[in-house]
């Protein structure tokens, strides 16, 4: 099976090919940081959700505020945090989105800060008030779409060599939709229910969601599309 994973080469690739895929990994889209970053210098929580804010957070060189507590969406960002130097305190099990997050919190109060993209969705900030804290949303960097991709992987997708693309996150749909198209006979498998929901919302057809986010969970995802298909 041949598959296109429209980020970085990495961890996650490395992964899929060890289950025996092809995998062609390549960026969709470009960090861009923002600022200045104005923090508080007090808080209870600081909240990240993906390996990305953290490596904003460690290369805009800002520090935890006096007393806060650090909370991680998933396994790869509680890692990016640890790499970073800090020690999650909180980590939902199963599922890793914003919801699932909002959900493992306890009930509180105090404010909670949410470094991250500035195209995040609101819903872990929803969840938090909801739960009783107050919510500071951060930007401290957006994603752009590429200006082109590889001619020979452009090439390869336009003549029908992929079996199969991974959508990571919402702007990696819309990046994968600006800069390639979708196309008849490919499959798309979402990384979890977000990206889901926002190809659901662009109007493209999802095979398959992983339950969990890492290689293993897009590895069962992708065979239960097989077996669907047999």
């Amino acid at each position: 099976m041949r598959l296109l994973l429209p980020r970085a080469d990495g961890e996650l690739a490395d992964g899929l090919r060890a289950a025996g895929a092809e995998v062609v990994a390549v960026p969709v889209q470009r960090r861009r940081q923002v600022g200045p970053v104005e923090l508080p210098d007090r808080a209870g929580w600081v909240a990240f959700t993906s390996p990305v804010a953290v490596e904003t957070w460690q290369d805009l060189g800002l520090a935890l505020p006096v007393g806060a507590r650090v909370a991680a969406v998933g396994g790869a960002t509680a890692a990016a945090a640890v790499r970073a130097g800090m020690t999650p305190d909180l980590v939902p099990e199963g599922e890793s989105s914003a919801r699932a997050l909002a959900a493992a919190f306890p009930a509180g109060e105090g404010l909670v800060l949410l470094p991250g993209s500035a195209l995040s969705s609101p819903v872990l900030a929803e969840g938090l008030r909801a739960k009783g804290y107050a919510v500071l949303q951060v930007a401290t960097y957006t994603m752009e779409p590429v200006d082109a991709l590889p001619g020979p992987v452009v090439a390869d997708w336009r003549e029908g060599h992929f079996d199969v693309v991974v959508v990571t996150a919402g702007s990696v749909a819309r990046a994968v939709d600006q800069v390639l198209g979708w196309r008849e006979g490919v499959a798309v498998v979402a990384f979890g229910p977000p990206s889901a929901a926002e190809l659901a919302a662009m109007g493209v057809e999802v095979a398959a969601v992983a339950a969990t986010q890492d290689a293993e969970g897009l590895v069962h995802a992708i065979a239960s599309l097989g077996k669907g298909q047999s």
